[in-house]
């Protein structure tokens, strides 16, 4: 069994929502096709974003026994007001949970959720339970500092309280306005902001996480950071030796970077190693940020990486059977997290 927890979807139901907006997000035709619009520019959607039978083929091709669905928050529908992004969010929770009712061998889902309004969005989390999703996605920006955190506290009281798993994810707390930054040149602008900026977002929310005491009132709630937890992995090293000096009596942060997990997504091989080096073998996940980058490729990143046999088999699926009860044969029936 191979568990990716780190892959997107937009269903029917949520395209055709967004066919009818005229602001991001939005799906317009162009040509003989159709273009899925950001705040951040965008990209061709087609059915690898939206065709599920398409991603069951994909995911036959590649190994991939299951994928964990979720609405990316940089695709920008969360974080619109709440009159705005609740009825898209509703309709992605909904599709996701019939399709994870048609097909739980194949497919488990993250809730998507209404961020300006967080009684809403807890809301929305118990209802997302109560259809049969396993969490939610949250937005990285909303975790760079613990002040920033505090606003999610009743969320994860809700989530504490169901057992939930949050995928934190890159992405916006509120609407952004709208620009291109695909365009080659302009000082490498799209380099900046989703390999270095967007990596730095997530470092913070490891230290707010790993290196605080939030999370210590919710015990019951799982966490799930992208991209390998930001630049961690590499700076981890540096943290404790800026411990050791300058923050004498404090423990040493790489002692304390075992509360949360990590994915895989977007890396390669020696980068994966340095993650398992850091976190630990058990805190690390699979995840292909698939469709957005090639799922194949990233199963061979695993694949390539110095791991031994147990390893390896933890980060493909022993990890996220047990994260999220996952039953190997017939999937994800229900949350029973251990």
């Amino acid at each position: 069994m191979t568990v990716d927890l780190h892959a997107h979807w937009i269903p029917p139901a949520l395209a055709d929502a967004l066919r009818r907006r005229r602001a991001a997000p939005r799906i317009e035709p162009e040509n003989d096709g159709e273009w899925l619009v950001t705040y951040l520019g965008k990209r061709p959607f087609g059915p690898d974003l939206g065709d599920l039978a398409a991603r069951r083929d994909l995911m036959q091709r590649c190994g991939i026994t299951l994928q964990v669905l979720s609405l990316a928050g940089l695709f920008g529908a969360d974080c619109l007001s709440v009159d705005e992004s609740l009825p898209l969010v509703a309709a992605f929770n909904d599709a996701a949970a019939e399709a994870t009712r048609a097909d739980p061998r194949h497919f488990a889902a993250f809730a998507a959720l209404p961020l300006a309004d967080v009684a809403a969005a807890c809301r929305e989390l118990e209802r997302a339970h109560e259809i049969g999703l396993c969490g939610a996605i949250l937005p990285a920006d909303g975790f760079i500092t613990r002040a920033a955190a505090e606003r999610f506290q009743p969320l994860f009281e809700t989530g504490n309280r169901l057992r939930s798993h949050f995928f934190i994810h890159p992405g916006p707390v509120e609407h952004q306005p709208e620009r291109e930054l695909h365009k080659t040149g302009a000082d490498n602008a799209w380099q900046r902001y989703i390999v270095l900026e967007t990596q730095a977002r997530l470092s913070a929310v490891v230290t707010t996480l790993e290196l605080s005491d939030y999370l210590e009132p919710f015990p019951n709630v799982t966490v799930q950071v992208a991209n390998l937890g930001g630049s961690i992995p590499f700076l981890a090293e540096r943290m404790d030796e800026v411990c050791r000096v300058q923050m004498t009596g404090e423990p040493l942060p790489s002692a304390r970077l075992r509360r949360c997990y990590v994915d895989t997504a977007s890396f390669g091989p020696r980068a994966i190693e340095l993650a398992v080096a850091c976190f630990g073998a058990d805190r690390v996940v699979l995840g292909t940020d698939c469709p957005i980058f090639d799922a194949e490729r990233m199963l061979k990143s695993v694949a390539e990486a110095r791991l031994d046999p147990k390893t390896r088999e933890l980060l493909l699926s022993g990890n996220a059977q047990k994260l999220l009860g996952l039953d190997p044969v017939a999937g994800l029936p229900g949350l029973t997290k251990s």
